[in-house]
């Protein structure tokens, strides 16, 4: 049994998240929820097989088993070519490559404003832990001149 599977049973009764709580949990946490603890609102996640909490958004993120303090930067890792992107926010999905808006989508794919995949540099970067797909290897039209060919077309 995995230590977040151990969490799990340890708080069987798990509270609805409200519209406020849900915008402080970094997008990489896929699995998470929140329970009473010692008379607290926790909120509990996922992180690799650990777990990691904290009690409100101005509180930093802690791992379970050990106290210690998960930095941001072990959030990024976890975001496929993070270092190829700049202004990224964590709890928007929202960042810019090559000074064009982008978001990241759970499904681990970098796409622009229009929904267009992003094409990032074809060699992997340190801290990044992603592979094109076969839609990104496949998929290699240029942005700006989709963008344009949508804007001539709702004209």
């Amino acid at each position: 049994m995995t230590f977040w599977e151990t969490i799990l049973l340890k708080y069987p009764t798990k509270l609805q998240p409200t519209e406020e709580e849900n915008k402080f949990i970094p997008v990489v946490l896929t699995e998470w929820f929140v329970a009473n603890d010692q008379g607290e609102q926790v909120r509990f996640a996922r992180f690799h097989n650990n777990c990691v909490w904290n009690i409100n958004p101005n509180t930093p993120w802690t791992d379970y088993a050990s106290s210690t303090t998960v930095t941001q930067e072990e959030f990024f890792e976890l975001v496929p070519y993070f270092n190829q992107v700049t202004d990224f926010n964590l709890y928007t999905r929202t960042a810019k490559y090559q000074n064009k808006k982008v978001t990241w989508h759970p499904n681990h794919q970098w796409r622009y404003r229009n929904n267009r995949t992003v094409h990032f540099n074809e060699t992997l970067t340190e801290g990044t832990n992603s592979e094109l797909s076969s839609s990104e290897s496949s998929d290699k039209s240029d942005p700006d001149e989709d963008t344009a060919q949508v804007k001539e077309l709702l004209k």
